[in-house]
């Protein structure tokens, strides 16, 4: 931050606005310890721009505050406005995660930071983590991120709650001496250490929870499990078309279908949607418990759905050999890829197979049992991936990015107390298929929007700023690989140099992590990541709110009606519904790194090949598949192994070297459920033999 900035974020947290300016600039210069000259300067640039005013010997402040939630994890906060401004952790003036603010913006070197003004209005704070008795006979919570503990008052309902994992509402800070932490218990999970338990809490703490309230299930009662004959009037009946499903194994909440057939100069392809918002009436109790949770979250002891199940494992999923209500996308192509033409109607279908992608992907490369069972849908799924391979090469030809990602299924043994198997899903073809249906639908709706002049929520995904840029060109730069701009094919030149090569995940993440968070605004800014100038977010109505929004809007122009929220309401809305996807993906990361924890309790002492993904000078962290170990520095030492903190490099006399992606050789030796991390050893006395004889995930 720039001296002027500093010097006015003074200014505001010291509340010298209105005080002497005499007093004022001693104050601030007596904070920054800076030359007085310095400061002067700053003072002057100040009122140059007219941040400030000096009036009658005080100054006084010349920009509006602006309001908004504070957001984030750790130090990394902003606040959550229509394009979420960074709070540095010397701004946040008192304020917490949660708390609504009022804030002053400022630029700083290209982008913009704010400064906390006052807090207006205390989230409420609730701590969660595991009861215990201390020697001394006090009853206290240990914080599930271990740094911190909350005496709790001494009675029976603290008694029967040692051990278990509970909710904690704080109270004020007490006014003795040692400033303790105190709190009341206000929800009691269970046994700490139960996966099932562990995960409720997890979802819990980022505000997903799998029941839902009387409100919800007294509507529910009002809706029919079965389409009626009036419900099916004024739509396209497309019953006799051979829809399929494909999901994992365990979906139960079908939000697509999917029929292809080839044409004279093509194909068409017929993407069936589900028609939620038919059931979900604007503003019910549904409606309003769907908004707050905003999307389902999935973690590893199963879904904390947005909708009810009656709905979004029944009448609204797309099941096998049940007639449903959707919005069908009919949508012609050329050979090429190139869109030819659309149409959008309300339809009735009847889904002819449930297929998963091992059960798709087997189909399509001959599996004979599999082929004479799904013998009538079997052309028709070779064609998918024709078609899929056809609008893969379209999409990269435009610059579209393209990057493999992980997705982690866990096995549980019959106890649901053990990880046995820990599966990715992203290696399966057949999710390539979805994948390039669901977005030719999506930009298909997403022009039809545009054309229009319909307002929803887009998915936004700006470009990444300078700053990101050159942090993640420092790191190419290590691999002598050639620097990235502002351009998405300069990205997925990067994707196409490293693919096959041993640093291939540690880059690819690396590119991810440079990119900036795509969010849903009224606001089409276009997707960068996808080289897409109209996108919406269209297909998964089940499981994520944004996409009903689509779909009312679209409904009541289809329907001549005149729904349609205001762009306030729908900016209001993009800003929740960002930050509830990001909630959702802090619940699955941490549930996720809790599961590979459980697995990794039944593998101590069993070696593996790890490739290192970072170095610090007190650590390694190297991943083997999906999972990440930890490794001590002190553990790289004894071998000789010195970390050289400017090439981040672990070096030996005279010529050896540890780098990032080289593979080592490691043993697990603890699994820290509390941390949710896996310690392992490194165990150089393997030769190159029997490493090869360890386990690769």
């Amino acid at each position: 931050m720039d001296v002027k900035n500093k010097v006015y974020e003074q200014l505001v947290v010291q509340k010298l606005f209105g005080k002497n300016y005499f007093s004022a600039f001693n104050k601030v210069s007596k904070s920054l310890n800076l030359n007085s000259t310095v400061i002067l300067q700053a003072f002057n640039e100040l009122l140059k721009e007219k941040i400030i005013k000096l009036n009658k010997k005080h100054y006084t402040n010349n920009l509006q505050p602006t309001q908004g939630i504070i957001c984030g994890k750790g130090n990394n906060l902003y606040l959550e406005t229509s394009n979420n401004i960074l709070i540095p952790i010397t701004n946040k003036n008192d304020a917490n995660i949660g708390d609504t603010v009022s804030a002053y913006a400022l630029n700083n070197k290209q982008k913009q930071i704010a400064i906390v003004e006052k807090v207006l209005e205390r989230k409420e704070e609730f701590i969660y983590g595991r009861v215990i008795k201390l020697n001394s006979g006090a009853i206290v919570l240990v914080c599930d991120d271990n740094k911190d503990k909350i005496l709790l008052a001494y009675d029976e309902h603290s008694i029967n709650s040692i051990g278990k994992k509970v909710c904690v509402k704080l109270d004020k800070i007490s006014n003795n001496i040692t400033q303790i932490r105190t709190g009341s218990i206000v929800k009691v999970f269970g046994f700490a250490n139960d996966p099932i338990v562990e995960n409720v809490v997890i979802a819990a703490k980022h505000g997903f929870v799998k029941q839902f309230n009387n409100k919800v299930e007294s509507e529910l009662d009002n809706i029919l499990d079965y389409v009626t004959k009036d419900e099916i009037e004024n739509r396209i009946d497309l019953r006799k078309l051979k829809f399929v499903t494909i999901d994992p194994s365990t979906c139960k909440d079908m939000d697509d279908a999917v029929y292809v057939e080839r044409t004279k100069n093509g194909y068409k392809i017929l993407t069936a949607i589900a028609d939620v918002g038919h059931y979900v009436a604007l503003n019910s109790e549904i409606d309003k418990e769907a908004y707050k949770r905003g999307t389902s979250c999935y973690l590893g002891d199963g879904v904390y759905p947005m909708l009810p199940e009656k709905l979004s494992n029944g009448i609204c999923s797309l099941n096998e050999n049940v007639d449903r209500l959707a919005i069908v996308t009919a949508i012609d192509i050329d050979k090429d890829g190139n869109l030819i033409r659309y149409s959008i109607k309300p339809a009735v279908i009847n889904s002819k197979h449930k297929l998963s992608y091992e059960v798709a992907d087997k189909i399509h490369l001959g599996d004979d049992n599999l082929g004479q069972k799904f013998s009538d849908i079997k052309p028709q799924i070779d064609m998918m991936f024709e078609i899929s391979d056809i609008l893969v090469n379209q999409r990269r030809n435009r610059g579209a990015l393209f990057v493999n990602s992980n997705e982690a299924d866990f096995k549980l043994d019959e106890t649901k107390t053990i990880v046995t198997e820990i599966e990715n899903h992203s290696n399966l073809l057949s999710t390539k298929i979805i994948e390039s249906f669901m977005l030719l639908t999506n930009e298909a709706i997403g022009d039809f929007f545009t054309k229009n002049n319909l307002y929803t929520l887009f998915r936004v995904h700006l470009a990444p700023n300078i700053a990101q840029i050159d942090e993640l060109n420092e790191i190419l730069q290590q691999f002598n690989l050639p620097k990235v701009d502002f351009s998405v094919r300069s990205y997925q030149r990067i994707c196409d140099l490293v693919k096959g090569e041993n640093y291939e995940e540690y880059i690819t993440i690396q590119l991810l992590k440079s990119l900036q968070k795509a969010t849903y605004s009224p606001l089409n800014q276009g997707h960068f990541g996808l080289a897409s100038k109209d996108y919406i977010q269209f297909t998964s109505p089940i499981r994520r709110y944004p996409d009903l929004v689509a779909h009312r809007i679209l409904s009541s122009y289809l329907s001549n009606k005149n729904y349609l929220p205001s762009s306030e309401r729908l900016m209001l809305m993009g800003l929740h519904l960002s930050k509830r996807e990001q909630d959702a993906k802090d619940a699955e990361q941490e549930s996720n790194a809790l599961m590979n924890t459980i697995w990794a309790e039944q593998h101590i002492g069993d070696k593996f090949v790890a490739k290192i993904y970072d170095i610090t000078h007190n650590k390694i962290i190297a991943k083997c598949g999906l999972v990440s170990f930890v490794i001590p520095m002190h553990d790289i030492n004894k071998y000789g192994y010195k970390f050289d903190g400017k090439t981040r490099y672990l070096k030996k006399f005279p010529d050896k070297y540890l780098r990032i992606a080289d593979q080592l050789p490691i043993v697990i030796t603890k699994a820290d459920r509390t941390n949710k991390e896996i310690t392992a050893h490194c165990d150089f006395v393997q030769t190159n033999q029997n490493v090869m004889d360890a386990k690769c995930l």
